[in-house]
């Protein structure tokens, strides 16, 4: 536990050098303290998981690995040609990973609410029109990426009823700032950059990460507490 705590204030910490980062704008210390932060994640979630097997750790420590990806690659978008669609597809391989995480359990059985997706799906296309005229030859990887995240969301919802209330609702959280901080990006990336931005969508991006790991340690934790109880 003390463990835990010492590293979700180094967290908190580096994800204020990070905004700093942005905000100065210091681009080595960009550079430094944007790598670590989902390292951190992981860190965290480790130590928070420490003696479970459970079937969603590996997949969740999968996510995080190519959410590290995506952000080397994204943090050098403006020198390499190529480098903003490879980290849109590492993101998107993490974000696979994470509905892979979030179905553990579920039997295949999809119960969430029509009601729910709807919106989520009409969220998705009215920010796609939106973005589309802006697109030119990223229309489809973006499309595709959106796609998937959305799927994110969804899974993250459907967990109602087969994961506690804390966890569910870390892990809905997460996925709200994922979503969040993405639609915060290809605005900033295809239509209007501003620090601002930059700065609202890394905040976001920060607490997103932190809840899913969260809500999915709790989720396991649960799971080991209970395999624990006496038959």
């Amino acid at each position: 536990m003390k463990n835990f705590t010492l590293f979700t204030i180094l967290y908190v910490i580096l994800a204020f050098v990070e905004l700093y980062s942005e905000i100065a704008p210091e681009r080595a210390l960009h550079l430094a303290s944007k790598p670590l932060l989902v390292l951190l994640v992981g860190v965290i979630f480790l130590t928070s998981t420490r003696g479970s097997n459970h079937p969603a750790k590996k997949f969740v420590l999968l996510g995080l690995l190519f959410s590290w990806f995506g952000d080397v690659l994204l943090m050098f978008k403006q020198e390499f040609s190529g480098s903003f669609v490879s980290g849109l597809g590492a993101f998107l391989i993490a974000h696979i990973f994470y509905i892979i995480a979030y179905r553990q359990g579920s039997g295949g059985k999809f119960t969430l609410s029509y009601f729910m997706v709807v919106p989520i799906i009409g969220y998705g296309v009215v920010l796609f029109s939106v973005l589309a005229p802006y697109l030119g030859s990223m229309l489809l990887p973006v499309a595709v990426y959106s796609i998937v995240l959305l799927g994110m969301l969804v899974a993250a919802l459907e967990r109602d009823g087969r994961a506690s209330q804390e966890s569910f609702w870390w892990v809905v959280a997460g996925a709200v700032c994922f979503v969040g901080s993405d639609s915060i990006l290809a605005w900033h990336s295809f239509v209007t950059p501003s620090a601002a931005a930059r700065v609202c969508l890394m905040t976001l991006y920060i607490a997103a990460q932190y809840a899913i790991a969260r809500g999915m340690a709790r989720h396991i934790n649960k799971k080991i507490e209970n395999d624990s109880l006496p038959v």
